[in-house]
């Protein structure tokens, strides 16, 4: 089983094809997006009809508001067309990264 890192340094829409096309052709069991992995539950909504791109994901300590990390996704983010991608495949997806938490510790 062969294991495909991509790496993304520009969030646009040549980066998002790119992404797509070699999802298509290397037909992956498992997509893993960055991304906070405590919010793996809310990808259940990414092809919900009432969700449109752009939305995010906002992390933050209640406690410390200003201890906060977002997470933006347009149509043409990468991430966004990876999410979609396993979605409308029925491939699992989920985010990694350390928890929140964790990077909240480290800052």
């Amino acid at each position: 089983m062969a294991t495909h890192i991509l790496g993304i340094r520009h969030h646009g829409p040549g980066s998002a094809k790119n992404v797509k096309a070699f999802l298509e052709s290397a037909k992956p069991d498992i997509v893993l997006v960055e991304g906070p992995p405590e919010a793996d539950g809310i990808l259940q909504w990414a092809t919900h009809i009432a969700l449109k791109p752009p939305v995010a994901i906002l992390c933050y300590q209640p406690d410390n508001p200003q201890q906060s990390a977002f997470y933006p996704f347009a149509e043409f983010s990468p991430e966004w067309q990876a999410i979609i991608y396993a979605k409308q495949h029925n491939i699992p997806v989920r985010f990694m990264d350390l928890p929140s938490a964790n990077q909240f510790a480290l800052a």
